[in-house]
């Protein structure tokens, strides 16, 4: 009897693949990972691209420089309302934390401190002191972090985590001065400033340059209290006879030194006076009688906005000036400062674009090459010095308080924080003796004078003698 083999204990063929299927990971893993998914992303694992950019702002919204500094923030706060209602940055939304430095430089070192390492900001915008500024950077350095410092300042110091858009020394006063020589026939320069360090940085440079060329700096005085009686300082200035006033104080002070030298008979036709720390803003407040006729040194001016020689930065600077007016009330005047704190936030906007990331290390990278149209032509960051290339303008103040251009720079100036007159030890050892003159002078130490009254600037000559 023929025996028959034993049945194969395996199951068929189709049953083996339907087992095999069923006791694979495979179907599991595909049922269970889309709801796994979408609680990795309800649980904060979103995109990237989900994630807000942060800017911190960081400016003075109380004390004395409070006035001054929320133009900047009004600044700042459209142009990243701009940003935002075109997309934003990569698909992200930027937020902005505005945070007080209470025009006090210990505040502002705290403050970024904060947005640095509480806040997670990817960049800072701020500051407008040379006393501030200086504050924040150690901060900014030793986090490896990126300040973007949107105002004008005297120099003498640069650093690889700031980048700075406001013109330097050589850079406004430099080719202004080379302006009054040329077309007022100017050889006789007597300068006006604050107790401060633009003022007298900037006095400095001007001494350096005047003793090089055929001219002179027969005075130059310091108002302690800027805002207070110019009587002795116009009696200074009318028996020094100097072809041109250049005046580094603010609107206040400006404004007063205009109407004594107005009441003294010496009226802006009589006695031309060049403005250098006062924007359109400030003049429109400013009595009239006082400052028409007056000239003003700046990177650009609202008056200008529709010069048909350049169209393409023309449209751009109306935006602006729309936006401004749209955002802040139709009489708003935008000032230089506010159009450079604008585009600070623009060119640290354009670099991220040109990094592909918000990532601080590689925008540090990319904002040292990048270059932005603006008002006043091409702003390009010089990788060297990390301040910006800018062309300067002089205008003259109309009855409206806004200023017409009668001069501008054919090309942009580069910037110099150390300029070649002196060695880079030699500006540092200046700049770090005039502040400890200036806190001696606050402390009520070590004043040569009252500080009632006003002072000769340090680095340039006494009152009435040639450089």
């Amino acid at each position: 009897m023929t025996r028959r083999p034993p049945p194969d204990p395996s199951p068929a063929p189709g049953r083996r693949a339907a087992a095999a299927w069923w006791r694979s990971p495979w179907p599991w893993l595909l049922l269970t990972l889309p709801p796994a998914l979408l609680g990795w992303w309800l649980a904060g694992g979103a995109p990237a691209r989900q994630i807000p950019i942060r800017v911190g702002i960081l400016h003075s919204l109380s004390g004395p420089s409070a006035a001054r500094e929320r133009a900047l923030v009004d600044a700042e706060t459209l142009a990243i309302d701009d940003i935002n209602r075109a997309g934003g940055l990569l698909g992200r939304r930027v937020e902005r934390i505005v945070a007080d430095g209470a025009s006090d430089p210990a505040t502002f070192a705290k403050r970024a401190e904060r947005l640095i390492r509480e806040d997670k900001v990817d960049v800072l915008v701020g500051c407008s002191t040379a006393s501030t500024r200086r504050a924040v950077v150690p901060t900014v350095e030793s986090a490896e972090h990126l300040l973007v410092f949107p105002a004008r300042h005297e120099g003498f110091d640069d650093s690889p985590a700031v980048v700075s858009l406001g013109p330097l020394p050589n850079q406004q006063l430099g080719p202004a001065l080379a302006w009054c020589r040329r077309v007022l026939s100017a050889s006789r320069f007597f300068l006006v400033g604050a107790d401060d360090s633009w003022s007298r940085g900037a006095a400095a440079y001007a001494s350096d340059q005047l003793a090089a060329g055929d001219a002179s700096l027969v005075g130059d005085e310091v108002v302690p209290n800027a805002g207070g009686d110019m009587t002795a300082v116009t009696s200074r200035i009318i028996a020094a006879e100097p072809d041109v006033v250049c005046c580094l104080l603010g609107a206040e002070g400006a404004g007063q030194l205009l109407r004594r030298l107005r009441e003294a008979g010496f009226g802006t036709a009589d006695l031309p006076v060049l403005l250098l720390s006062v924007n359109e803003e400030d003049l429109r407040a400013m009595p009239r009688d006082d400052v028409t006729g007056a000239y003003v040194a700046a990177t650009c001016f609202q008056g200008a906005v529709g010069d048909a020689e350049r169209p393409a930065v023309r449209d751009g600077a109306r935006d602006i000036a729309l936006s401004f007016r749209r955002a802040y009330g139709a009489d708003r005047a935008v000032s230089e400062q506010a159009i450079t704190a604008y585009e600070s936030i623009r060119l640290w906007a354009e670099a991220v674009r040109s990094a592909g990331t918000a990532d601080v290390a590689a925008v540090r990278a990319a904002i040292r090459r990048q270059t932005l149209a603006s008002l006043e032509g091409i702003v390009a960051i010089d990788p060297t010095t990390q301040h910006a290339w800018r062309n300067i303008a002089v205008g003259r103040v109309r009855p409206d308080g806004l200023v017409d251009r009668v001069w501008a720079d054919n090309a942009p100036t580069r910037p110099v924080p150390f300029p070649a007159t002196r060695s880079r030890a030699e500006w540092t050892r200046f700049f770090a003796a005039m502040e400890r003159a200036r806190a001696g002078r606050r402390d009520g130490l070590g004043a040569d004078r009252d500080d009632a009254s006003p002072r000769a600037l340090p680095g340039a000559p006494a009152p009435g003698g040639a450089p």
